[in-house]
């Protein structure tokens, strides 16, 4: 009877081994976390609330609110108003903060599941290095008549200023927002999930 070959048998266990540890190594983003879903409505997962602001903080005149709707039969939040960039301003804002912080490196981005009027909004996220109310990372996407599920990369996030790091992947997210402004239009943007991927 022909014996095994000690030697391929061998290498055949040090190639498995080896393809494991760089299957394990590009493999480190964590799974989905849902953010939230609207199971505890007004509440996320981490037990935090969202909160609502309009550009009024800074002298805007823009106006909206924010409550929960119902759209073809999914829950949802639901962001409307007039956004004006009149007097230097330009947005209404729904946010709430994470935590604990969420190390952006050990996801891919955020995704939204979201219903629109066709209009442009914005994911922004705030980090340790955007400490100015007006500082964040920013991602736009466009809205439909349907439902969509958007999933913004943090490689795809801008900065707000020139004078912060140029990415946010290794950073600690400390909020998140949905956002509608920018320019003069009517917001009406519902969110039906959220979380990061």
């Amino acid at each position: 009877m022909k014996q095994p070959n000690i030697l391929n048998i061998q290498m055949s266990k040090f190639i498995l081994f080896f393809s494991f540890l760089f299957l394990s190594f590009f493999n480190l983003k964590s799974e989905t976390m849902i953010l939230d879903n609207l199971e505890n409505p007004g509440k996320t997962t981490q037990n935090q609330n969202w909160s609502f602001f309009t550009d009024g903080v800074m002298g805007g005149l823009s106006e909206g609110t924010i409550y929960q709707d119902s759209i073809l039969g999914t829950p949802c939040y639901r962001m409307t108003g007039n956004v004006t960039t009149e007097n230097n301003g330009g947005f209404l804002m729904t946010r709430t903060f994470i935590k604990p912080n969420i190390k952006a490196k050990e996801y891919t981005g955020i995704y939204i599941k979201v219903y629109g009027n066709g209009e442009d909004y914005f994911l922004h996220v705030k980090t340790p290095f955007t400490p100015a109310v007006w500082q964040y990372y920013g991602y736009k996407f466009k809205t439909s008549n349907e439902w969509l599920k958007i999933k913004a990369p943090f490689s795809d996030f801008k900065r707000s200023n020139f004078y912060q790091p140029k990415t946010m992947i290794n950073h600690k997210i400390k909020n998140v927002a949905v956002v509608a402004g920018f320019n003069d239009y009517k917001s009406d943007i519902c969110f039906a999930e959220i979380g990061f991927y």
